[in-house]
C-alpha cells in the first residue's frame, strides 16, 4: 500500500484531517449529530460513502468529536469493488475555545478501517482556527497540519498544511447558504524503507464547496452540498494516479441536543 486513497474518501467522508466546524465551540453540555451520505465521481471511478458524525461540548469551551465513515459503493468503469468497500478509520477530535474568535484543535485518526482502503498508520492534524461575525455574514478560518505516522509497509506519508475558509451569510431565518474552499499543500516528500521516494513537496490540491442548511426545528435540520478537487499533480499523488477532477455531492441529516 502506498497511502493513495481515492480522494473521494477524504472529501466526502470526511474522516481525515477535517475539523467538525470553522465556527465557535457551541454551548455547555450541547451536542450535534449527523448521519452523512454522498457520491464521489473522479472520471471512471465513483464511490458512495456513508458517515455518522457527532460532537458535544462537555465542559465551558472544550468540544469533543467523533467520527466513524463507511465506504458503501467503490466501482470503477461500471465495475463494482467489494474487497474496497467497509469500515473505515475511527476519528476523534477536540476543540478547545481559547477566546471568543479563535480556537485550537487537535484530530487523531486510529487505524481501525480495512486495509485496502484505509491507512494502517495513526494520523494527527492539529492547528487553529479564527472566526469573525460582520453584520450578516459569519467568516470561519482554519489553518492546520497533517501527519502520518509509519505503516505496515514501511512508507511515511508527506506532511500537508491545509489552509481552510467558509463563508455563511445570514440571509434567512431556516436557510442558511455557505461557500467556502480549502487548500492542501504536501510540505515534503515521503519516506520509505526500502527504496528512494516520489518528491511531492509543494503540491497543492484546491477544493472549493457550496452548499446549504436547512433548519427544519429547533432540534432536526439537513445540509445539501457540492464540492470539487483541482490540482492536477497533487490530485495524481493522493488519488493513485488519476488526476481528473473529483465532484463530491453530498447530504447529511442533523439533530441537535
Amino acid at each position: 500500500m502506498l497511502k493513495q486513497v481515492m480522494l473521494g474518501t477524504a472529501i466526502l467522508a470526511s474522516a481525515s484531517f477535517a475539523t467538525y466546524s470553522y465556527f465557535p465551540v457551541p454551548a455547555t453540555h450541547t451536542g450535534e449529530a449527523k448521519l452523512v451520505g454522498g457520491f464521489t465521481m473522479q472520471d471512471k471511478w465513483e464511490g458512495v460513502d456513508m458517515a455518522v458524525k457527532g460532537r458535544f461540548v462537555p465542559v465551558e469551551k472544550l468540544e469533543v468529536m467523533l467520527n466513524l465513515p463507511f465506504r458503501v459503493m467503490n466501482r470503477y468503469d461500471g465495475k463494482n469493488d467489494s474487497e474496497k468497500t467497509g469500515v473505515q478509520n475511527l476519528s476523534f477530535g477536540a476543540r478547545y475555545q481559547v477566546i471568543p474568535n479563535v480556537a485550537a484543535f487537535i484530530d487523531f485518526e486510529f487505524p481501525t478501517g480495512k486495509d485496502k482502503i484505509s491507512d494502517d498508520g495513526f494520523q494527527f492534524y492539529f492547528g487553529g482556527q479564527f472566526s469573525q461575525r460582520f453584520a450578516n455574514l459569519d467568516i470561519g478560518t482554519e489553518l492546520g497540519i497533517s501527519y502520518t505516522t509509519e505503516g505496515k509497509d514501511k512508507v511515511t506519508p508527506p506532511m500537508q498544511l491545509t489552509v481552510a475558509a467558509e463563508l455563511d451569510p445570514l440571509l434567512f431565518q431556516n436557510i442558511t447558504p455557505y461557500i467556502g474552499a480549502y487548500f492542501k499543500i504536501i510540505l515534503n516528500d515521503p519516506k520509505y524503507a526500502d527504496h528512494e521516494g516520489v518528491e511531492t513537496s509543494g503540491k497543492t490540491g484546491f477544493f472549493p464547496y457550496v452548499g446549504a442548511n436547512f433548519k427544519l426545528t429547533e432540534m432536526f435540520s439537513f445540509d445539501l452540498s457540492a464540492k470539487l478537487g483541482f490540482g492536477k499533480d497533487y490530485l495524481s499523488y493522493t488519488c493513485d494516479g488519476n488526476n481528473n477532477t473529483p465532484a463530491t455531492f453530498e447530504a447529511s441529516f442533523n439533530v441537535k441536543f
